[in-house]
């Protein structure tokens, strides 16, 4: 009966091809065969290996995926700059080959089978967290944060995704549907621990289950009874009390319940996070065309791209010699200082802007060697304007002396300017792999800049100025706080106390402006030991010091 079943669909859809060749509606074989599979019961045995597949993910991944929880837990829970941030990277990492190895794979290869890239991402993610547990300047601790999330989905996408041919606008696409992996893979983590119980289940004997059940009743019994005895014994005696309380004081320092279930939270997150993206990396991938052209009609971006390159052109003229020559006059009530300051951020977002205009155009319209023309000349100009930023900021750093956000802008403008070269070089040599170029010299850029410490040399800087009687120069000209007495001692992070060393009163302000403590009898315990901060106790240090004295 089956196979006379099986033989009818195979004719009905033989007849249904015939009828409907050469339509949009016609069946092709695969499809066909797909569906005679279905209705002959051949489902059942695509189903049981559909099964085993979700039973065998889970097999592979989920004690990874745990252990990974716990660690990442451990490591991070209210610590953003504490010295497990390294250990936790370090952890990560080696999980990751683990997972890697589970599937057979290296996590020092790539999808194509290169090494560089993979050796260059361990190292900077490795860098880069430990540079979260040597500074306590917020900024740097948000830049590493995001830094390190950028380049552990890179990481992951170019050891499970062939990447060959991406452009920016490809790895870009690519990033994002790697961090959604999460979301669209959300109940796998559950239904495929469901998957490998059933399955482990039936290969148990009665009296494994009945010893499993027994050991889960006994713990369940000695839960409650161990909450009830501890508790006795530790109102019976203070020693035991006391030490009891030492030992587990990583969970009596909760200050809230809210600790706990926040911990939890965080735990059934970590899982969530790691077991879905590995899953669906090595499943699925991510589906991004290489460097496809969206094939608009260039002539749009002529007609903008030119207008735009006379503006460019006509300010360019201006700014080579009104300001780099300094043979125009400034509009009235402007000082040269407000110029400078007020102008830099316009133009570096017009430079930000320009930077995206160049990329977009490569990726929207046709190639048109007019076009790349106007580009060129719109990257040009784009360099005239990053020169006068440059220039900008130099001369109120002159005025009045320097600060982070001056010092970040500087090196932002060196990094933007090497981006521009890189897309102003694929515009005539196509194949430029420019996303892996940006990618390195930013991360290269901004490890350097990190472990440079630039509080401290700002801090040395300023310094240097308020020791020979030119702090009142400054008075006024900070960003955020009123003087450079008041920005060094009030504003600026940790980082930069080991410059005050020597000046007491300098330390002393800092410490009272920064609520310090003055004890030097500080007790460590797991919590402290686990939230230390390089910088932190080089400065606590310093201040305890100044106290002393």
């Amino acid at each position: 009966m089956e196979n006379q079943f099986t033989q009818e669909n195979n004719n009905n859809n033989g007849i249904y091809n015939a009828q409907f060749n050469g339509s949009n509606l016609a069946l092709d074989p695969e499809t066909v065969n797909r569906v005679n599979t279905f209705f002959s019961g051949d489902n059942t045995e695509k189903a049981v290996s559909t099964f085993k597949s979700d039973a065998e993910s889970f097999r592979k991944y989920g004690l990874i995926a745990i252990i990974y929880a716990v660690w990442h837990t451990f490591c991070l829970y209210e610590n953003p700059s504490g010295i497990t941030y390294p250990f936790n990277m370090l952890g990560t990492i080696l999980l990751i080959a683990w997972a890697r190895k589970k599937d057979g794979l290296s996590i020092f290869k790539s999808k194509t089978g290169k090494s560089w890239m993979n050796i260059f991402y361990i190292i900077s993610l490795m860098l880069l967290s430990v540079s979260k547990c040597i500074t306590t300047n917020e900024s740097l601790l948000f830049i590493d944060e995001i830094a390190i999330l950028l380049l552990v989905f890179s990481f992951l996408i170019h050891m499970y995704v062939d990447t060959t041919g991406w452009d920016i606008i490809g790895w870009l696409i690519g990033i994002t549907l790697a961090f959604f992996k999460p979301l669209v893979h959300l109940p796998d983590p559950v239904s495929d621990m469901a998957a490998w119980i059933k399955s482990r289940s039936g290969k148990m004997t009665g009296d494994r289950k009945s010893n499993i059940l027994a050991i889960l009743l006994g713990l369940c019994i000695a839960l409650p009874l161990l909450f009830v005895v501890v508790a006795l014994l530790a109102s019976a005696d203070a020693l035991f009390s006391n030490t009891i309380e030492n030992t587990f004081e990583f969970i009596y320092k909760f200050d809230y319940i809210w600790d706990l279930f926040a911990i939890t939270w965080m735990m059934l997150c970590s899982v969530w996070l790691f077991y879905t993206v590995i899953k669906g990396l090595y499943k699925k991938g991510v589906e991004v065309e290489a460097n496809k052209n969206a094939g608009f009609n260039p002539i749009i971006a002529i007609t903008f791209t030119s207008m735009l390159s006379i503006v460019y052109l006509f300010f360019s003229v201006i700014q080579i010699f009104g300001l780099f020559m300094g043979k125009m006059t400034l509009p009235e009530n402007y000082t040269y200082a407000e110029y400078a300051h007020e102008g830099f951020y316009q133009l570096l977002a017009v430079s930000i802007m320009n930077l995206i205009l160049v990329t977009l155009c490569q990726r929207l319209f046709k190639e048109n060697l007019v076009l790349k023309i106007l580009l060129v000349i719109v990257g040009l100009c784009t360099y005239i304007m990053i020169a006068s930023s440059a220039f900008r900021m130099i001369m109120y750093i002159g005025a009045y002396h320097l600060t982070f956000l001056r010092v970040f802008v500087l090196w932002f403008l060196v990094v933007i300017s090497l981006w521009l070269a890189y897309l102003l070089t694929s515009l005539i040599y196509e194949k430029l792999p420019v996303f892996n170029m940006c990618m390195v010299t930013v991360t290269v850029l901004y490890i350097a800049f990190a472990f440079a410490n630039p509080d401290y040399q700002i801090a040395r800087y300023d310094l240097a100025f308020m020791q020979t009687g030119e702090e009142h120069v400054s008075s006024g000209r900070y960003e955020y706080g009123e003087s450079m007495s008041y920005y060094l001692t009030a504003e600026i992070s940790m980082d930069a106390v080991p410059a005050f060393e020597g000046n007491y009163d300098l330390l002393k302000s800092y410490g009272e402006n920064m609520y310090v403590t003055k004890k030097t009898d500080e007790k460590f315990t797991l919590n402290t030991i686990r939230t230390f901060n390089f910088a932190k106790y080089r400065a606590n240090k310093l201040i305890r010091e100044a106290y002393g004295k």
